[in-house]
């Protein structure tokens, strides 16, 4: 088998000679099995989840996860998986890789990460690095697919010498459009659509042979056009009976989405006196819109109203790290660093909260139509957080001999944020009959009643009856300016030992630290109902603000290779445990409450809690080689885990208010007699929202046809079982997806023509089920008197394509 070299280690080595478990996927295997977004690593490298997989991420409001234990989306939390372009991280999640494009190799490394990289995570990074121009030739290739869905990816990238052996430039882009999940609605003649472009320039410097440096620019734009796919019979009002396989939503008007990212990187090394010095330096902005359609339950036919978000985040981050080339004294390697980190951004939400008298009509009457916005109450929300990180690192390998390695390694962090949060309720009006028939004027009627007082006349419904405008002042639910500060030390401790060239068993011990922002999109008061004589049904803020999150990961393992070098078996067993999990709860029912003085007038909305809750993790990584014949490998990959809570407290739908939950469905006034705004149950319920365990397989066949031509089959297959853990209630069933190759192509790797089928044995999976169905935001049902929408939401298997591989390549590639 070909060596596999990684820098899993920063330092070149051999893959079976790390003692951690790491994933690596080759710039040949990414192009070969079109690895053309982040989220698709997931269909290579089991146990992985990544935003947008088709091979079956799942659960709602999920990212990306590492061994069962995710990112969610919403929980504004940073992130159990770090993504990093060319050593430089990359945010909160993968938006800056959505687009891969001229990659020369990604590394998946499991387990808690910080003692010798960028930021602390707890399950893994995966570091993706771009190709680097070459100093002494010109290179390049085009890279083209297209689908019978008239999908369509193109990816080019040319390198040239400006000065031979000094200084070198390579330029790469790519432009993709696809119709996404191929969702689309019932009620909209919209198509969906995700349409990106991407261009990235290199400037290689190497005036001597012990420096060089690099810069990378990278910009990304996208667009995209999606509707949420829903099943069930639907309530004869809003939709038709739609099946899972139908592919349908019931908006009338889609979720559209637009962002840029701008991404700079600088790279330096220095190597002197056997010591290496190493500078990264990046800087990344981004802006992101969307517009959501809020009656998701199709209340209004013909009608939307939305919610609208706008988010510019910027980042910048520097390391710099001395490391030793050689041993010194021909026993210790160390690293020693410090890295900075600094990350804002400013959002915007708005919202309709609720609609008012008016809306639809004239007071007394209703009619379905556009509501109008003099009499329609909003949220308005400003969050501005501003999250900064100092820390120094080092770590410190002894060799005991050419078999024996103890290294131990860690992190002081400095770590502050700031969260300025604002949620305000806009005014409006609420229209109401003229009580004097005309009498008086609507200006003086507070005469009568305090309660009417600042009446005005309607603008909009004039001519009689005579309607007054009463005015619904805006009012602060939330207001915070919350400052937090970590200091945590994080430390690994790793030991490995070689009993031949050929078997290595190692154990590992290691921690993590994450932190949380406020988690947004609570439209209540966050305690309720103190006031003398009113009832008192508690708080949410431990649900807005949290803790620090801490974890402690144990690791044992062996590498080996044997069959004369022609397969390779490598296993690990791995214990977690954390405390203070920042846990997204499904989709859970509260009291809203907007008015503290009235509680009882309060709305039962639901949203997902963010909930800080202990969690332990157990499991086993397989990964496994055989190189059959010359012509012929095979590629194995296993991951088990059993992700859970421990015994937390965390919001529940529970209507009785037993502890237990159920399927009833409270009013407000039974969450006052309750006397809580939402119910809490123990729970040692899964934090993993994808199945315990999952397989990939890879091979590929090739065979001489002439001198200068092969032939080939390649196939990429996963598997995944029954998951009881995506959707509250519901197993999802096992299934599989096979993606298939099949072609003609240059021995050495020069040109390729292959067709190939995405899901070729059709595979129709529903893979999450949202347990609560869609209710439209500001009480519209209930001002038209509708029932239940009669639908859930679904995300389900990608569906079976074919389409057609062109590749050619030049030069030095």
């Amino acid at each position: 088998m070909n060596e596999v070299v990684v820098t899993a280690r920063r330092r070149v080595e051999s893959l079976q000679d790390v003692p951690q478990t790491v994933n690596a996927v080759s710039s040949e295997t990414i192009q070969k099995l079109r690895i053309n977004n982040a989220a698709d690593i997931a269909q290579i490298v089991p146990g992985v989840s990544i935003e947008g997989s088709s091979s079956g991420s799942g659960g709602f409001g999920s990212s990306s996860s590492i061994r069962g234990v995710p990112t969610f989306l919403t929980s504004n939390a940073s992130p159990v998986v770090q993504f990093y372009l060319n050593d430089a991280p990359t945010g909160r999640g993968p938006e800056v890789t959505q687009s891969l494009f001229d990659i020369g190799q990604i590394e998946v490394l499991k387990g808690p990460q910080g003692t010798l990289r960028g930021r602390s995570a707890p399950t893994g990074a995966i570091t993706i690095t771009s190709r680097r121009p070459d100093l002494d030739d010109v290179g390049g290739y085009i890279n083209m697919s297209v689908t019978a869905r008239a999908n369509a990816n193109l990816q080019a990238a040319v390198g040239a010498p400006i000065i031979k052996d000094i200084l070198a430039v390579r330029l790469a882009g790519v432009l993709d459009s696809t119709d996404g999940d191929g969702v689309e609605s019932a009620n909209s003649s919209a198509d969906p659509y995700v349409r990106q472009k991407a261009v990235r320039g290199t400037v290689l410097f190497q005036p001597t042979t012990n420096f060089n440096a690099s810069i990378m620019y990278q910009r990304l734009d996208r667009r995209t056009r999606s509707f949420s796919q829903l099943v069930g019979p639907g309530n004869g009002l809003n939709g038709p009976i739609i099946a899972a396989g139908d592919r349908l939503g019931i908006t009338d008007r889609p979720n559209d989405g637009k962002g840029r990212t701008d991404f700079v990187v600088g790279q330096a090394e220095w190597s002197f006196a056997g010591q290496r010095l190493n500078y990264v330096g990046s800087y990344r902005d981004s802006l992101a819109t969307s517009a959501a359609p809020q009656d998701v339950a199709n209340v209004l036919s013909g009608h939307e109203y939305f919610q609208n978000v706008r988010n510019h985040a910027d980042e910048n981050s520097q390391e710099l790290r001395l490391s030793s080339e050689r041993p010194i004294a021909g026993i210790f390697d160390y690293v020693i660093g410090a890295f900075y980190d600094r990350e804002t951004s400013h959002n915007e939400v708005t919202g309709v909260a609720s609609f008012l008298t008016g809306a639809f009509g004239r007071p007394g009457t209703v009619a379905a139509g556009a509501p109008l916005d003099r009499y329609t109450l909003r949220t308005a929300i400003v969050i501005d957080p501003v999250a900064v990180e100092k820390s120094a690192f080092a770590n410190i390998t002894a060799h005991f001999g050419e078999n024996t390695e103890l290294s131990a390694g860690g992190r002081f962090i400095d770590f502050r944020r700031r969260d300025r949060f604002n949620l305000n309720l806009l005014g409006g009006f609420n229209a109401l009959n003229n009580p004097t028939r005309g009498l008086l004027p609507c200006s003086a009627l507070g005469a009568l009643s305090p309660q009417l007082a600042g009446a005005v006349a309607s603008p909009i419904y004039t001519g009689a009856p005579s309607v007054c405008d009463l005015p619904i002042p805006g009012r602060t639910l939330q207001d915070v300016d919350r400052r937090d500060k970590f200091t945590p030390f994080l430390y690994n401790i790793s030991l490995s030992h070689k009993f031949t060239g050929d078997l290595m068993v190692y154990g590992n011990v290691g921690t993590a630290f994450r932190s949380a922002g406020p988690s947004i999109g609570l439209t209540s008061a966050l305690t309720c109902c103190t006031q003398v004589g009113g009832p008192d049904l508690g708080s949410l803020e431990d649900l807005v603000f949290h803790g620090d999150e801490r974890s402690k990961t144990y690791e044992v393992g062996f590498k080996s290779t044997f069959l004369d070098r022609r397969a390779r078996l490598n296993v690990a067993l791995f214990h977690q445990k954390f405390s203070n999990f920042f846990f997204l709860t499904q989709s859970t029912r509260y009291l809203a409450v907007t008015n503290p003085a009235a509680p009882a007038a309060s709305a039962v909305s639901s949203s997902e809690f963010t909930a800080d809750a202990d969690a332990k993790v157990d499991g086993l990584d397989l990964e496994a080689g055989f190189q059959v014949t010359p012509r012929w490998n095979v590629n194995l990959g296993f991951t088990w885990s059993k992700a859970r809570l421990a015994d937390a407290q965390v919001p529940c739908n529970d209507g009785n208010f037993d502890g237990v939950v159920d399927s009833i469905i409270p009013t407000a006034q039974d969450f006052i007699n309750a006397g809580v705004l939402v119910a809490r149950c123990p729970s040692s319920e899964s934090i993993s929202r994808t199945p315990r365990w999952n397989l990939t397989l890879q091979s590929e066949y090739a065979a001489p046809v002439t001198d200068k031509l092969d032939a080939f089959v390649r196939g990429n297959f996963t598997y995944y079982p029954d998951n009881p853990n995506s959707s509250q209630g519901v197993v999802i069933d096992k299934y599989s997806l096979l993606n298939l190759f099949a072609g003609v192509r240059d021995p050495e790797n020069g040109w390729e023509v292959s067709l190939f089928a995405n899901n070729l044995l059709n595979t129709r999976q529903v893979l999450s089920i949202n347990p609560v169905a869609p209710v439209s935001s500001g009480g519209v049902a209930a001002i038209f008197n509708r029932p239940a929408s009669g639908y859930q939401q679904i995300a389900y298997t990608p569906r079976r394509e074919f389409g057609l591989l062109v590749r050619y390549a030049f030069g030095s590639r």
